[in-house]
């Protein structure tokens, strides 16, 4: 894996002539907005999680790609070294400017994940970020799953990080960073997303564990690719509570488990440590949560009489979530199921990838999983992964915090394009999209891409 900090041509990290073309044409509006070109570039892919979905705030590994759709950032040091300015190429996004001792988050624009990144950065390094004339672009979907935000992070990160002349930081330090850096935002997420885009490898999948972010290359079958498909419906992480509640019933189902079994829940945050404190399998978890959760839902004091707290302890377990009841059982339950498929979909691909019809049927349990026990699925998702396996689609599931966004399909390369066009014929042309557009925004093959670099400037 490339240093981080070492300047990569952009023929070398694009194979596109459109996104050279992109390239330029970001560093021409930045020069029309600054007067001069940018000092660096840097750029951050987005990601699809192939499998292990809402388990990596829990602390079991994932097994994600970076893609192609990334997010750009031109930059330069401010004249006056005191204001931080972000732009976009596309002149429909609101600009922010303020002196950089008064940056903060106060709500959630566009321009807040940029902020939380440089925030990220001052607050690692205990001192502040020089004053940033920045202009971003980007080409990863906007709330659809595929990890725009979090890209926003880790490019403004980079940037941040260069301008300090942090350049011995690693890339497994850098998506710590970033992970808790989006938390400025309101999101109380895992890491996945920070680690794939720092971390990620031209061609193949990474295993990623967590506390701390360490990968493991996986190849991927080559019979196969990935397919993202757009169902149209948007959401953002952090316009809501839908997700931060999954966090906190995942937290909370982890305590209980903790208290049943005579362990501190004081010590045991997520399930993943559970089961390591309990020298458990992720089945043998299972089992545990059938046997020491009930199905339903939990009231709150239900909840605060097993644990044996008060009104302010509960509050600082729950964070963010503004949930009343917490179905602690089916959160579990996935969590549990879908960290197993994970290790056999890992399994697969190292002992015998040739058995792509297992490796389907695992992505179409997650999906039905992610449905019926998380219940972060919409119809609209739940439609379009049925189109893409009648498709041809060996497996199909929701990609990313769900309530909306992509799904993604395994598809026999060999029938890819034909995929395409039926995928387009039964769910785009009904929405009166072109072919055209669909296959250039929201229908697409993902192929694994590298992680963030930095661009060198184009003389």
């Amino acid at each position: 894996m490339s240093n981080l900090f070492e300047e990569r041509n952009i023929e070398d990290v694009y194979d596109s002539s459109g996104d050279h073309t992109r390239i330029k044409n970001l560093i021409s509006k930045f020069k029309q907005k600054f007067g001069e070109e940018p000092g660096f570039l840097v750029r951050a892919p987005g990601r699809v999680n192939l499998i292990g979905e809402h388990v990596d705030y829990c602390g079991f590994p994932v097994l994600p790609i970076a893609i192609q759709q990334d997010v750009v950032i031109a930059g330069r040091a401010d004249p006056s070294d005191r204001v931080l300015t972000v732009s976009s190429s596309n002149d429909s996004f609101q600009e922010y400017s303020c002196n950089i001792r008064d940056v903060q988050v106060t709500e959630v624009k566009w321009y807040s994940y940029v902020l939380a990144g440089y925030l990220g950065i001052a607050q690692r390094i205990n001192s502040l970020p020089p004053g940033l004339q920045l202009m971003v672009d980007g080409t990863v979907p906007m709330s659809a799953g595929l990890s725009s935000s979090s890209a926003l992070v880790c490019a403004s990160a980079l940037m941040s990080a260069l301008f300090l002349k942090e350049e011995t930081l690693k890339r497994e330090a850098m998506a710590e960073i970033c992970a808790k850096a989006e938390r400025y935002v309101g999101t109380e997420g895992g890491g996945m997303d920070q680690a794939i885009s720092f971390l990620g490898v031209k061609g193949k999948a990474q295993l990623i564990n967590f506390n701390p972010v360490r990968c493991e290359t996986v190849s991927l079958p080559d019979s196969v690719t990935f397919v993202v498909a757009n169902c149209m419906v948007n959401k953002w992480k952090a316009d809501g509570t839908d997700f931060n509640n999954r966090v906190a019933e995942c937290r909370l189902a982890a305590n209980v488990i903790a208290t049943e079994l005579g362990l501190d829940w004081n010590h045991i945050k997520k399930l993943q440590p559970l089961m390591v404190a309990t020298n458990m399998t992720p089945m043998e978890l299972l089992e545990s949560v059938e046997e020491h959760l009930h199905p339903g839902a939990y009231t709150k004091d239900e909840i605060m009489g097993i644990l044996g707290v008060d009104d302010s302890t509960f509050a600082s377990i729950i964070g963010k979530s503004s949930n009343e009841v917490f179905r602690l059982y089916d959160r579990a339950v996935h969590v549990a199921g879908e960290a197993s498929r994970v290790a056999e979909f890992r399994r697969i691909c190292d002992e015998n990838p040739a058995d792509i019809q297992g490796l389907g049927r695992l992505i179409d349990e997650s999906h039905l999983s992610l449905k019926d026990k998380y219940n972060v699925s919409i119809e609209e998702l739940d439609n379009l992964t049925q189109i893409c396996r009648d498709a041809g689609a060996l497996g199909s599931r929701l990609v990313g915090a769900g309530f909306g966004g992509c799904t993604i399909s395994m598809v026999p390369k060999e029938i890819a394009n034909e995929f395409i066009t039926q995928v387009w014929e039964a769910y785009y042309k009904p929405l009166n999209i072109s072919f055209e557009e669909a296959t250039s925004k929201h229908l697409f093959v993902s192929s694994p891409c590298a992680g963030a670099c930095v661009l060198k400037v184009p003389s």
